[in-house]
């Protein structure tokens, strides 16, 4: 019988799923980087796919449990905002890469691009985990 205990244990494990799917998609790189270190010119067709499933599909995961278990929609602080604007205009980072790569046709380097993407980013994360800091503080 399905009670309202188990509904919340299974929508509090999809949440968690969520994390480790956003993390599974970030550390997908980790191969990508050492081939490059190493040398090795790896296509980003495989490792794109993988990173994008995990990081949007983990935390689109966590968004509908988080509605799911009635969570609040948590309030949006300045420097949350912040947070959430600077990983956003590191994601935008790649439209010119795309743009030049597929429509011009341009030869263009991935590693022109990406500091900026992780800067964006990581510096947003950062943020982000600092408000948490911040508001489990008060």
């Amino acid at each position: 019988m399905v009670t309202d205990e188990k509904i919340y244990n299974a929508a509090l494990i999809r949440y968690r799923l969520g994390y480790v799917l956003v993390w599974l998609g970030v550390l997908v790189w980790a191969p990508f980087i050492v081939l490059r270190i190493m040398g090795e010119q790896p296509s980003m067709s495989l490792y794109l796919p993988l990173h994008l499933l995990g990081v949007m599909g983990g935390s689109r995961l966590r968004a509908f449990a988080r509605r799911e278990m009635g969570m609040p929609s948590p309030k949006k602080s300045r420097l949350q905002m912040l947070g959430h604007g600077l990983i956003w205009a590191g994601i935008l980072v790649w439209a010119p890469y795309y743009y030049l790569k597929a429509v011009a046709g341009s030869q263009v380097d991935v590693m022109d691009y990406l500091p900026y993407h992780l800067i964006g980013v990581l510096g947003g994360v950062l943020l982000l985990a600092i408000n948490a800091f911040l508001s489990k503080k008060t």
